[in-house]
């Protein structure tokens, strides 16, 4: 599928990627959802699990419990899609956020995971929330340049200016 002529609509961020080595599905980290877990990543502050599919995925209770006394900041648990090319959603109960809408971060470890597995730069991408979003990412040279619709939660002003 070429996304480039999808990528011209909607605000892009480019982000540094960190890419998650595996890791061993340990006990407690299989604690961390109510479903089968296929494989686990770690990079520096997040857990990456992947699930079979996105049913399991979406119907998944995280134990956010035990997440919040982990060493790390939070979970993404991701599966492919029979839509998209992978589906995810994000948990960070140690930063107060239970589920994240659409979270941009969280893709810095996704993009290099599934550019991996799909052996693709180019990825189109669903995040599965209340209020979910598409997300279209270009990943080259360790930056994830994503792509998606914005809405703006605060507005500020500096020096005079809006931002």
């Amino acid at each position: 599928m070429n996304l480039l002529p999808l990528v011209k609509k909607g605000a892009q961020l480019a982000f540094s990627t960190d890419a998650p080595p595996p890791k061993d599905i340990t006990p407690i980290i299989q604690e961390l959802v109510d479903v089968p877990i296929l494989k686990a990543t770690k990079n520096s502050d997040r857990y990456l699990i992947e699930v079979a599919n996105e049913e399991l995925l979406k119907g998944l209770v995280p134990n956010l419990d035990l997440l919040a006394t982990l060493p790390v900041t939070d979970l993404v648990v991701t599966s492919p899609s029979t839509k998209y090319d992978f589906i995810s959603r994000y948990f960070a109960p140690r930063i107060e956020i239970e589920e994240s809408f659409v979270t941009g971060s969280a893709h810095c470890g996704l993009a290099p995971y599934w550019s991996q597995r799909l052996s693709r730069k180019q990825l189109y991408a669903f995040k599965s929330s209340g209020r979910g979003g598409e997300l279209f990412i270009y990943y080259q040279d360790d930056l994830a340049y994503i792509t998606g619709k914005a809405i703006t939660i605060y507005k500020s002003h500096f020096n005079g200016l809006l931002l």
